[in-house]
């Protein structure tokens, strides 16, 4: 009988080889299989829950959380519990939430699912409207809202901000007063895609629809409106190109709306990872589940999963078989920070990437070999050395790579050690330093002998070969000699001690040429030397300038600094008052694009010749 592989150990679930979408999965009855609700899954559903006390505030929520956290999962979720359709649930998420406890009947909303494209807020929600009344009221009956919601998809103008707000709460108070629900679930997906549309076309005043659903929704009372946003980063990240009046009044709208920032635990993520590979230890020798526990709890005592629990933690390192425990703390913050989170995760732990779990987990079982970080390393380098290229800047990476690959030996051992040291080095975060003891515990089991051989390679590459640098206590083994300046640390430090300045024209004005222009045609055909002064300015100091009438040259060439659309139509209007045009010899010269999206020396003149 051959010999059992380590993928044989495996009963993998299906949930986790795909994303979450929520029209599609809300009718998919196989989508929760296999779903893990984490203890911060469960506090989040819980926070959302007490919005339905009676005249509750909190019905208004934004979660923010990176690519792939697993978001739209939990939304889904939040839609089955709050549709009242728990009992299609698994039965072991079918109490995710304790609705007794938190003192409310089981609620029975109408979810209304909408995923944002880069469009107007109002069509997208809409579409979804319609769809949510056909499953209320079913495809043959036709209620006037209904009606009114299809008229305003098909006509060729776009509603109004009015129109979408009002159909809402009409709907909203349709459905409860016809016992179709006790409200509406507004749920938006993809919010980010959104916003930067919103950000493209500040004249139109969508994001405003946003302010008005959170204020409707916190006020709503005994006819109950939730809306929860889903995005990837907060809404400043979305309005870094508007103007500052434009940034304030978007913090002012994510202010109306209770944050949840989804983040998962790193204990939580072991129980998603042990979830997902499902793996039979009772089929592990017994031996090698030894040596796991002490892994896990020399990692532990190494710090490397701060102040998670350790009892937790413990009972978790059988199951997650072959991932030794020092791999776990690297590959989550490596996801984080070059992958799509828990997206990246779970393609390494469930797909056939080269150097992924799935190709390690062909070796035998009873081989005792466990995938550590010098086997990891080998699949960031396969898999996002393209990404880490780019980044190198920041990363180092082009530099480990280099000096891994460029270092020959015929000694396995001290391969393995410099591949475990430079991915800690791409890293770079202080609580999971490259020491001696933290290389020791990642390489060698628990045989003193195997530890002795890892420390032995350390001091020759160290003393010997002299390819390793101690940095000492706070920083821990290098691959380079010199001492490196995180950059972006940096500059993430320098950024919450000083202001960013939001604006550019004030920055760039007095640093761009202007040099007088000539009239050189005029001067070739009369011999009269005439020349303009160039003077740039930001929008709001254009007025100012033409009520100034001090200058020794023939005429005048302004350039107003337009940073958004909304600046570059406010100067062109400027430029057609009366008393610009009062000035012959002066010129506006407005962009035909923002300064800011294309730099000063891609500017087209544009704009009112005050001369024939």
């Amino acid at each position: 009988m051959p010999e059992k592989k380590i993928s044989d150990l495996f009963r993998i679930r299906n949930r986790f080889l795909r994303s979450a979408h929520l029209e599609r999965d809300f009718q998919d009855p196989t989508a929760f299989a296999g779903y893990v609700v984490t203890d911060f899954a469960r506090s989040c559903l819980g926070r959302v829950a007490y919005g339905l006390k009676p005249r509750s505030g909190q019905r208004a929520w934004r979660m923010t959380g990176d690519y792939g956290s697993g978001k739209s999962s939990f939304a889904l979720l939040l839609a089955h519990l709050f549709a009242g359709y728990s009992t299609s649930l698994p039965s072991e998420i079918r109490g995710a939430v304790d609705f007794h406890r938190v003192g409310v009947p089981h609620p029975n909303f109408l979810p209304v699912l909408v995923t944002c494209s880069r469009q107007a807020l109002g069509t997208s929600i809409l579409k979804s409207l319609h769809s949510a009344l056909i499953q209320a009221y079913g495809r043959g009956v036709k209620s006037k809202l209904a009606i009114e919601v299809q008229h305003l998809i098909e006509t060729k103008r776009e509603p109004t901000e009015d129109q979408v707000f009002e159909l809402i709460l009409d709907i909203n108070g349709q459905i409860i007063s016809d016992s179709n629900g006790k409200g509406l679930l507004l749920i938006l997906d993809e919010l980010g895609k959104f916003l930067e549309f919103a950000a493209l076309h500040p004249e139109r005043q969508d994001v405003f629809l946003l302010q008005r659903l959170a204020e409707a929704a916190s006020r709503s009372g005994d006819e109950p409106l939730f809306v929860v946003c889903l995005l990837h980063q907060g809404f400043n990240a979305y309005a870094d190109r508007l103007n500052q009046p434009a940034q304030r009044e978007w913090e002012k709208i994510a202010g109306r709306f209770e944050e949840i920032v989804f983040n998962q635990p790193v204990e939580q993520v072991a129980n998603l990872i042990a979830s997902a590979i499902n793996v039979s230890t009772q089929e592990i020798p017994r031996a090698q589940i030894h040596d796991l526990d002490r892994a896990m709890a020399r990692t532990i005592e190494l710090g490397w999963f701060g102040s998670a629990p350790t009892k937790n933690l413990l009972n978790c390192a059988p199951q997650l078989y072959p991932l030794h425990p020092t791999v776990l703390p690297v590959l989550i913050r490596t996801f984080r920070r070059f992958g799509q989170n828990e997206r990246s995760l779970f393609s390494f732990l469930l797909s056939n990437e080269p150097f992924g779990l799935q190709a390690f987990s062909e070796r035998r079982v009873h081989k005792e070999e466990r995938y550590c970080l010098h086997n990891f390393y080998d699949y960031v380098r396969t898999n996002f050395g393209h990404r880490l290229v780019v980044q190198s800047y920041r990363s180092h990476w082009n530099l480990i790579d280099s000096v891994v690959e460029s270092f020959t030996t015929e000694d396995e051992l001290q391969a393995k050690v410099l591949k475990t040291v430079g991915i800690l080095n791409l890293l770079n975060d202080g609580d999971l330093l490259p020491t001696q003891e933290s290389i020791v515990c990642a390489i060698a089991g628990v045989e003193v002998a195997e530890q002795k051989q890892v420390r032995a390679a350390l001091d020759r590459l160290h003393k010997e070969k002299r390819i390793l640098y101690d940095r000492g206590r706070a920083r821990g083994l290098c691959l380079w000699p010199h001492t490196s300046v995180d950059l972006e640390k940096a500059y993430d430090d320098a950024s919450r001690a000083i202001d960013t300045p939001q604006r550019v024209a004030g920055l760039i004005k007095d640093s761009l040429e202007s040099r007088p222009i000539v009239a050189r045609r005029h001067y070739i055909e009369t011999g009269n030397l005439r020349h303009w002064d160039v003077r740039y300015c930001a929008v709001i100091e254009l007025v100012g300038l033409l009520e100034q009438n001090t200058t020794e040259s023939d005429g005048v060439i302004l350039v107003p600094l337009c940073e958004t659309q909304a600046e570059r139509a406010a100067a062109l209007e400027i430029a057609k008052r009366p008393q610009f045009r009062e000035r012959r010899t002066w010129l506006a010269a407005v962009s035909r694009v923002p300064c800011a999206s294309l730099g000063p020396s891609l500017m087209q003149p544009q704009g009112d010749y005050p001369w024939n």
